[in-house]
């Protein structure tokens, strides 16, 4: 018996022991594999990162020609209402990090200031009080080996960002919060990514009354193809926060439509060839660009839309396969009268058809310098529109109707635009005419709801929830 004792007790010893040194050498183990201290990224690692996932998320299919029709701009109201507070730090990769406000490029409208000198380009800034000069690092290069221009695509007048700098260029900067913050709620909203018809013709209404008229809006800085705003999902809040810093008084480019009157300092013209204004509003092919992506995408920064205004109805429709395309347009030429959703493409112009009228007059969604404001500037926007011949017409009085109930600031400042047939029907080229959806086979937009069969007045019935 005593024997047995000892026996238990030399095993369990041995037990203890064995189990001792095995949670020893696990937790070492364990020890080993941790990091020793926490990994921190450097702050040009970000910033390269943050430059070529904009780079890559950039398209670059090629475009120049958006509305052609000559207008004006008033005084710049995008001059920065305060400057950023700035401090000024190094990190020991050597790169400094400002905080400033945006003021624009040097010399703007000079004969010299032009895209092909763009990597001569210097770009000023606020910084604690004081405008200081800086140049950009242009050595990201897109897809077909030309500059992306990464940070000049973020940059807007009257922003604040934290800048960061190395070797004495900007390689990156990070917008800051704006210290006026912009609440919009659309009075008629789409959803993201719903491929239906009558969410696309919604889609094309939440810009209404609230995004002014800016050529070369909705394209990217060097106006190649799709800007940031035009690739993101929602309403942007740049253009809000620039209509409501415009009156009755903003033009586009020239005061009265006089040549004379132009200052380019004052101007929200892209002269150059670069788009300095690209944030700020949305042209005709920006809006049908950024309508497109709000109903076909469900996230931010994808390949955009935005393309020549008279090449777009053709190219949803052979590019794309959504539709079909015809280049006549006039009803009385086809006699098909232009349905709900249709994108008509003609020269200097691209926009969206609400149906045809009882007496023939077309209803319509654009965005054009073609509304004169009530002070005579041309500039008004993304707005509803008519074209008929006279303002009897019932598009006119449909148009008219709706802009002065729901969009009364829009209102204040402009008058619904008539259009004459001769002038939005005329086909003039290989690419100008009319795309419809297919909404049968799966390709394009369904239309459960039989939008397509709808009058222009049961359409916007339907839309601003009076059904």
């Amino acid at each position: 018996m005593k024997r047995n004792s000892i026996i238990l007790l030399i095993v369990t010893v041995f037990l203890l022991v064995t189990t001792t040194i095995l949670a020893i050498v696990t937790l070492t183990g364990k020890e080993e594999t941790e990091p020793s201290e926490t990994t921190t990224t450097s702050l040009s690692s970000v910033a390269t990162s943050s430059a070529t996932s904009l780079a890559a998320d950039t398209e670059t299919s090629p475009a120049t020609d958006q509305e052609t029709t000559t207008s004006t701009t008033e005084e710049s109201s995008s001059a920065p209402e305060s400057s950023a507070s700035s401090e000024t730090s190094e990190t020991e990769e050597g790169v400094e990090i400002l905080e400033g406000t945006f003021l624009g490029v040097k010399d703007y409208g000079a004969p010299q200031t032009k895209k092909e000198n763009a990597a001569d380009f210097q770009f000023r800034f606020l910084v604690q009080g004081s405008e200081q000069l800086y140049a950009i690092d242009n050595s990201l290069l897109d897809e077909n080996g030309k500059p992306a221009y990464p940070v000049q695509n973020k940059l807007k007048e009257g922003y604040s960002f934290k800048i960061y700098i190395k070797d004495s260029l900007i390689t990156d900067v990070t917008e800051m919060p704006h210290p006026q913050q912009v609440s919009y709620t659309p009075v008629v909203s789409g959803t993201p990514g719903e491929r239906t018809l009558i969410n696309f013709i919604k889609t094309s209404l939440m810009p209404v009354g609230t995004t002014l008229y800016v050529f070369g809006g909705g394209w990217d800085w060097q106006d190649t193809g799709s800007a940031i705003q035009a690739r993101t999902l929602g309403v942007s809040s740049d253009w809000v926060r620039f209509f409501n810093q415009q009156d009755e008084n903003y033009t586009f480019r020239d005061k009265n439509g006089d040549e004379s009157l132009r200052d380019p300092k004052t101007s929200y013209y892209p002269f150059g060839g670069y788009n300095e204004y690209y944030y700020a509003g949305l042209d005709c092919s920006g809006f049908v660009g950024w309508t497109v992506y709000n109903t076909f995408e469900t996230e931010n920064g994808r390949p955009g839309y935005v393309g020549y205004a008279v090449k777009m109805a053709k190219r949803f429709s052979d590019e794309y396969g959504w539709g079909s395309f015809s280049s006549t347009i006039s009803p009385s030429d086809s006699g098909k009268p232009l349905l709900p959703g249709d994108v008509i493409s003609i020269k200097g112009h691209v926009w969206i058809s609400l149906g045809t009228c009882e007496d023939g007059s077309v209803l319509m969604v654009h965005s054009t310098n073609g509304f004169i404001s009530r002070a005579g500037q041309p500039g008004g926007g993304v707005a509803l529109g008519a074209i008929g011949n006279s303002k009897e017409c019932e598009a006119y009085r449909l148009a008219d109707s709706y802009m002065s109930r729901f969009y009364p600031e829009w209102y204040s400042r402009y008058e619904v635009n008539l259009t004459r047939p001769s002038n939005f029907f005329k086909s003039e080229g290989e690419t100008t005419g009319r795309f419809s959806w297919d909404t049968t086979s799966g390709q394009g937009l369904t239309d459960e709801l039989g939008a397509q069969n709808m009058s222009p007045e049961q359409i916007l019935k339907y839309c601003f929830g009076e059904k």
